[in-house]
């Protein structure tokens, strides 16, 4: 049987620590020209410093999405809605002391790719999935 480890360590050891925010009031198009410019899946929505929400790739394909119901909205009208429109404001979160097992049970239990690191509700790093990968073991 594989055994599977996680390495012993923080958070603070493996968090990204040059993080790219937008602020709320910004439009979808410069939410939009961020994805395209850094490849990250989501950015964390700060103001006044601190972290009042979280915008995905995924929240700015919902904006196009006319999905179930019908919604009357042009391509610029769309890109002129602000990122508070559609960030989402539950925000899960670790913190630098925490252990990787629990951002791995947080990604898992709420299908996250990223998830911001708050010390005293200000980010001080993001960690991805691509963060964890390396710190997985499988040992015959």
């Amino acid at each position: 049987m594989t055994k599977k480890i996680i390495k012993d360590l923080r958070v603070k050891d493996v968090m990204t620590r040059d993080v790219m925010a937008i602020c709320p009031e910004a439009t979808l198009k410069d939410a939009h020209e961020m994805f395209q410019k850094y490849d990250f899946n989501s950015f964390p929505v700060i103001d006044d410093g601190h972290i009042v929400g979280i915008i995905t790739k995924l929240d700015l394909l919902r904006a196009f999405s006319y999905g179930t119901k019908f919604r009357r909205s042009s391509f610029f009208d769309t890109l002129s809605e602000k990122v508070s429109d559609v960030m989402r404001t539950a925000i899960v979160s670790v913190s630098p002391n925490d252990d990787l097992q629990t951002v791995v049970d947080y990604m898992v239990e709420f299908a996250l790719r990223s998830i911001p690191v708050v010390e005293n509700d200000r980010v001080v790093g993001m960690i991805s999935r691509d963060d964890l990968m390396q710190h997985l073991l499988l040992e015959d």
